[in-house]
């Protein structure tokens, strides 16, 4: 039975409205579609915006940056990392990082961020290559981050390395300039302290030598002498620390003059033995004969010198057969001499620290003798060694240039 007209009609009208919503439908896919490429794209250019900012960053940061997977292989490094290894980037790339650098203590720091997920900061971190060369020394910033996934689980570490060596350095060489500060306050005020106590301290040892002159000229009694002896060495060993003090208190640049360093080392031997009087030591002078006696110098300066150091050589000697022996000689543009004796010496682990002031093995005296002695020749430009033997005596010798400062 044939379909009747009206029907295929109203089939049709069915169709056509189903077409009309396919295409539709068809029409907002196809731009829905366009917008989600064009959001890709978008997205796309965004992430490679960000990677091109991360690898410019990356790339030219000065901290050296490093990025290794879970068994601490490297796959990527930035170039101040490559640059101060002076290899290039992929030399590194797929390379284990304890293979290149064996250091235990650092591999358990590396195994306990990926177990804990926690990083890692230490500053000032030392590290040398080679610890029998000083000047190898290293300090870093270091630190160890974690990397991780979406889900939280740690799939890479950052390592990130700040050379601070130059800070660090500075930063030591800073404190040590300040403490050389206050030693030099501390110093200032004890020269303060010391001129004040050495000023009080000679006006009784006036009245004490005076009133002894006058029971010298007095006396009747013989054995008195030993005792009066006695009371004069005092005397002259209290105005000589006097002296070391008042001189290194007011220490100051040399007035020079030319003079006959012989007749300044000749009152100092002559008033070193007045002070020890009649004893065992032998006194033996050896001069050159080319020696130039004339030099320009603080005269007075360097008779404390040469005091300090002879009474040092006589205080030295507690035996039988002591022998002490001054030379002189010229070399090249400068005169040495050198006051030698066979003397207690002294200790070996002590030779560093004679210079220092106050420093004294002495059971009497101030420990300031040597200290001022250096700082008078240096002042002179000229210099002071010292050697020594415990048991078996010491030599210091001393150099001064004839030409004029």
């Amino acid at each position: 039975m044939p379909m009747k007209r009206e029907n295929i009609e109203s089939i049709k009208v069915s169709l056509q409205s189903q077409i009309d919503k396919l295409r539709k439908t068809e029409n907002k896919l196809e731009t829905n579609h366009k917008n989600l490429l064009n959001e890709i794209n978008g997205k796309n250019k965004e992430i490679i915006q960000k990677d091109n900012l991360l690898d410019r960053i990356f790339s030219n940061t000065h901290i050296l940056i490093a990025y290794l997977d879970l068994d601490f292989n490297f796959i990527q490094v930035n170039i101040a990392y490559a640059n101060y290894n002076k290899k290039p980037i992929n030399y590194f790339v797929g390379k284990n990082y304890f293979e290149l650098y064996p250091y235990e203590k650092n591999r358990q720091i590396f195994t306990k961020v990926v177990k804990t997920g926690k990083p890692y900061i230490v500053f000032e971190k030392y590290f040398n290559h080679n610890k029998e060369i000083k000047k190898n020394d290293l300090y870093w910033d270091w630190s160890l981050h974690p990397v991780k996934n979406k889900s939280g689980k740690v799939d890479g570490v950052i390592l990130t390395l700040l050379d601070v060596t130059k800070r660090v350095k500075n930063q030591r060489e800073l404190e040590k300039t300040k403490e050389k500060l206050n030693q030099s306050k501390r110093l200032s005020d004890l020269g303060l302290l010391a001129a004040t106590v050495a000023h009080e301290l000679r006006n009784p040892l006036s009245v004490i030598q005076a009133a002894l002159y006058n029971i010298d000229r007095k006396k009747e009694n013989a054995p008195i002498d030993s005792q009066i002896h006695t009371i004069e060495k005092k005397i002259m060993e209290s105005e000589q620390i006097i002296s070391n003090l008042l001189t290194y208190a007011r220490i100051k640049m040399p007035q020079l003059t030319k003079v006959n360093i012989l007749q300044i080392l000749d009152e100092s031997i002559d008033a070193v033995k007045k002070m020890f009087g009649k004893n065992d030591i032998k006194l033996v002078k050896k001069i050159s004969s080319n020696l130039n006696k004339l030099i320009s110098v603080d005269s007075h300066q360097i008779k404390e010198v040469f005091n300090n150091i002879i009474l040092n050589a006589f205080q030295s000697i507690d035996k039988k057969e002591g022998i002490i022996q001054i030379a002189a000689k010229t070399i090249d543009n400068s005169m040495e001499i050198t006051i030698s004796d066979n003397g207690s010496g002294i200790k070996k682990s002590d030779i560093s620290k004679i210079f220092e002031p106050f420093f004294t093995r002495k059971t009497r005296g101030t420990g300031l003798g040597l200290s001022l002695c250096r700082e008078i020749i240096t002042l002179h430009n000229g210099s002071l060694a010292v050697e020594s033997r415990l048991s078996k005596g010491t030599k210091i010798s001393i150099k001064l240039p004839y030409t004029e400062q």
